[in-house]
């Protein structure tokens, strides 16, 4: 279907509606519905107008508004010669409108995936919604034929059979059963000990029944047919003798390597594993949820919406990619839309990645209450951007690995954040900004970095993009502020001479003032190379003088003299202070370990932080308030 027959198709039953609810408003017909079902062709109209919608999704709008049945009340009318009696047409006009709510629903969740015609994974943190916008959307798609939703919560008990159900039996309950929205979300009266929601759980436990007897009444159809067609000397082909559980045998089988899944002449299901052989039904979870997600997928009808409910349930992660996919493979026809909080899985999908922000079920109508946000390119990695986007915290990103003093002390002191450790500095200072630049995020992100020899000015600038330091040189020298220093040594019950402590620190930085100047000089050097650049010049004159005035940018004299100057009056006037927020040294905790008589001073001092409400609280005074 091209884009002019699909707007005449909108058009012809838009105008026909229109014209229908004009002629009998005046007699006092009122559905009560009829403006959802005038926005929805409007809002249909527009998207394809607008070129919202690809041409891939064209023939699937088309079947979406013909699941309407418009058609169906127009050729009544037209055989009844238009007859002006409404109650001939009461029954067709209350099927439109019973069908445009679930036409809607799919038509606006198409919308909230941004109208793409390729797999979807949409990511959302456990409490975000995503069982209920599934179980939602679950019978409005099959109402409209256009999809199944394989639910999170699964009892899935393995059959066993006297005799196989007919196939013709056996699809009408499980066609019946896709129409049926398995919410767990609900509760029982526990009065006596042996109190039990037996209609829910016969309601779960019947799912994989359904199911089987679907796939094997299936298969012996198409094998009797088989035999008939072949008796009765007809061309046969042999695709015509393989059955939808052959193929949900085919994929079970290349999963699960060391054991082989059969299925005999009379449908009995069994396990074969070296000389021994058992029933199905002492499957693992694990295997019953394969069998289970394959069956669902291969019975799906052609070019459905598969909607799966956190598809990493009960399914090791060897196996779980593995699966998804040979399903897309084998179901080209099909759209995946995945819900999951598995970052992990959702960056292993070729799909358009949407963050599932919240839902919620709405009584007013179509428009319920869901936010779908696109995943935007950024220079954050993207499993990464998953992991953030959902948090309803504020994001802090730090320096450090996990299990690194610096995430530790960083956790400790800013719980009511997530903490987002990365490799370097210059990490940090980048997905900050980058992070920010996303619009409707939940929160705002900052960053914590080292001092690490940078001077006000520099501080300063990154400040200004919500990235901070604190006022030590660097993470460890934390644990030797003087009040942390004190606090400690009374949480072990020790004697601490801390002016002994100070008037070592002071004498080692005395004699590393030149290493220590050393350093500072190559970081503000570096910080030209990254923060500065070389002008452009029309030939090789220009660029030379261009270079040259690149170079004098960088002072090694004056930067030399100028940090001299600093420390020498730190060390004259014995400002600890500012001894421990310019001297980076990271075996410094070894003069607190020899004057205490300890060992394991940074692990003890973690400790002691944990435990203790005033360390943090002198902790909190050196970092800056992050609103």
């Amino acid at each position: 279907m091209d884009k002019k027959e699909l707007l005449d198709l909108i058009d012809q039953d838009l105008a026909f509606m229109k014209a229908f609810l004009d002629e009998y408003r005046q007699d006092g017909v009122n559905f009560g519905t009829e403006d959802r079902l005038m926005n929805l062709f409007v809002d249909m109209k527009q998207s394809v107008v607008e070129d919202q919608i690809p041409e891939s999704l064209f023939d699937r709008l088309a079947n979406l508004i013909r699941t309407l049945e418009v058609e169906k009340l127009r050729t009544h009318q037209n055989k009844l010669q238009k007859l002006h009696n409404f109650e001939k047409y009461r029954d067709l006009a209350e099927n439109v409108f019973v069908k445009s709510f679930f036409v809607s629903k799919t038509f606006y969740l198409l919308k909230a995936i941004g109208f793409t015609s390729s797999n979807v994974v949409l990511i959302g943190a456990n409490g975000s919604g995503k069982t209920t916008f599934a179980n939602s959307i679950r019978e409005q798609l099959e109402k409209t034929d256009n999809g199944i939703v394989i639910p999170a919560q699964k009892l899935l008990v393995f059959p066993t059979y006297n005799s196989i159900p007919t196939y013709k039996s056996a699809f009408a309950d499980y066609e019946s059963r896709q129409k049926v929205c398995l919410d767990d979300k609900q509760t029982f009266k526990a009065e006596k000990n042996d109190d039990y929601p037996y209609s829910l759980s016969k309601q779960y436990s019947e799912e994989l029944r359904i199911l089987v007897s679907a796939l094997i009444s299936e298969r012996l159809e198409r094998r009797n047919n088989f035999c008939s067609n072949a008796q009765e000397g007809d061309i046969i082909h042999l695709n015509d003798f393989k059955s939808n559980i052959d193929e949900v045998i085919e994929i079970w089988n290349h999963l699960i390597e060391h054991r082989t899944l059969l299925c005999d002449n009379l449908g009995n299901l069994q396990i074969e594993c070296g000389d021994e052989k058992y029933p199905a039904y002492k499957m693992s979870d694990g295997e019953r949820v394969i069998f289970y997600v394959v069956g669902r997928v291969m019975l799906a009808k052609e070019s459905s919406l598969i909607i799966v409910d956190e598809p990493e349930m009960h399914l090791h992660k060897a196996i779980l990619n593995k699966l998804w996919d040979i399903l897309e493979e084998k179901r080209k026809d099909c759209m995946f839309i995945y819900l999951t909080h598995d970052i992990d899985f959702a960056s292993t999908r070729i799909a358009n990645k949407r963050w599932l922000k919240s839902y919620s079920s709405s009584t007013s109508g179509i428009f319920e209450n869901w936010e779908i946000e696109p995943i935007f390119d950024s220079e954050i990695p993207e499993a990464l951007l998953m992991k953030i986007l959902g948090s309803r915290k504020k994001v802090l990103f730090c320096e450090g690995k996990q299990g690194s003093l610096d995430r530790q002390i960083i956790e400790l002191l800013f719980p009511n954040f997530t903490i987002t450790p990365l490799a370097s500095c210059k990490d940090v200072i980048n997905y900050t900004k980058a992070y920010n630049k996303i619009s409707n995020k939940y929160a705002v992100a900052y960053g914590i970095i080292d001092r690490d020899f940078r001077t006000k000015e520099q501080l300063d600038k990154l400040a200004a993009e919500n990235i901070y330091s604190y006022d030590v040189a660097e993470i460890e020298n934390l644990f030797l502020i003087e009040d942390f220093i004190k606090g400690f040594a009374e949480y072990k019950h020790e004697t601490c001479d801390i002016d002994s402590i100070k008037t070592q620190i002071l004498a080692l930085l005395t004699r590393n003032k030149e290493q220590q100047i050393s350093s500072y000089l190559i970081q503000r050097i570096n910080y030209n190379f990254n923060e500065s650049h070389v002008r452009n010049g029309k030939d090789k004159t220009e660029v030379e003088v261009n270079f040259n005035e690149f170079v004098k940018q960088i002072k090694i004299e004056e930067w030399y003299n100028i940090r001299l100057q600093e420390l020498d009056d730190v060390i004259k006037t014995s400002n600890y202070a500012k001894v421990i927020m310019l001297y980076n040294n990271k075996g410094l905790h070894s003069i607190i370990e020899k004057v205490l008589g300890i060992s394991s001073y940074n692990l003890k001092a973690l400790e002691y932080l944990r435990n203790s409400q005033n360390a943090r609280d002198v902790l909190h005074n050196v970092f800056p308030k992050l609103e």
